[in-house]
């Protein structure tokens, strides 16, 4: 039986192969067709379409060819709960072959928060003078997120499982809000004049309201591929068991947002524990462990 599951799945690859060449010769020649009457930001956008197409593509052609060797799907339900790094999972997860689950759930971190300080710099709208100082902080790690996972199983007998798939929504990584009362009477101080400057975050200026508040924080990419291993069944053999996962959200560099006018460069450098953000925080780990039942 098992010499029987290696050769399933040795055929399944060989196909997979033959697919994946055939969807990037139709996927280029398509999109290059578009790309003739489009400027360059929108070519590059078609060319970041067609990588994520593709992965999902590859993922889902390695489904079918398995499934056309023979193997049973959808037969099975199961539902799992987690915690971990991303929060509070609740999933539900299905067979598509004997060697690959699929799981698709939603992710809720409560509002972790923390505070930090950041320098903020005011011009004088009358003579252009510089008024200095600094802002209390508060950042918010709480958000949503979804995510669609396939975990598949080299030896299926075994629950040991790599995990490929994507997280979505929940793009706000980090929300930010502060408030100053010497910034407010700063800008007190110049009626319907417009004040410039704001609080500085590496080499950014995130501006501030008239009453002296600042809100926005770091955003990722709204789509973030995921990778990971882990031991555990997406859908258990029995009527319960346990799993763990470790893994990485590619996120890319997060980005400043502000919802109050818009950023502007900093003449200054302000190396805060936001800016640690922004320079290291490019991957987001993934770290979860799991109760799983199974339906039937």
């Amino acid at each position: 039986m098992l010499e029987f599951s290696f050769i399933s799945l040795i055929f399944a690859l060989l196909k997979f192969k033959l697919h994946l060449t055939y969807l990037k010769n139709f996927s280029h020649n398509l999109l290059s067709t578009y790309a003739r009457q489009l400027g360059d930001g929108d070519i590059k956008t078609l060319s970041n379409m067609k990588k994520k197409l593709q992965l999902i593509a590859a993922v889902v052609i390695v489904a079918l060819s398995s499934v056309s060797a023979g193997a049973q799907c959808f037969n099975h339900l199961g539902a799992n709960v987690q915690v971990g790094t991303t929060g509070i999972t609740i999933e539900a997860a299905t067979n598509i072959t004997r060697f690959i689950n699929v799981r698709a759930g939603v992710d809720i971190l409560p509002g972790i928060t923390f505070n930090t300080d950041a320098d903020f710099s005011l011009s004088n709208p009358l003579t252009g003078q510089s008024e200095d100082g600094s802002i209390s902080l508060k950042g918010d790690l709480g958000r949503v997120q979804g995510h669609v996972i396939f975990n598949i199983y080299p030896i299926p007998t075994a629950s040991f499982f790599i995990a490929v798939g994507g997280y979505f929504g929940g793009d706000k990584l980090l929300k930010i809000d502060g408030h100053s009362d010497k910034i407010k009477e700063y800008i007190d101080r110049f009626p319907g004049a417009a004040v410039g400057g704001g609080v500085v975050i590496g080499d950014m200026v995130v501006p501030t309201n008239t009453n002296g508040d600042v809100k926005g924080g770091l955003s990722v990419k709204k789509f973030r591929p995921y990778f990971g291993l882990g031991w555990g069944r997406a859908v258990p053999n029995r009527r319960i068991n346990f799993g763990v996962e470790l893994g990485v959200q590619i996120q890319g560099k997060p980005t400043l947002y502000t919802e109050y006018g818009s950023l502007e460069n900093s003449n200054i450098d302000d190396d805060n524990t936001i800016q640690d953000i922004i320079d290291k925080v490019t991957i987001y780990p993934v770290l979860s462990f799991k109760l799983g039942f199974r339906a039937f």
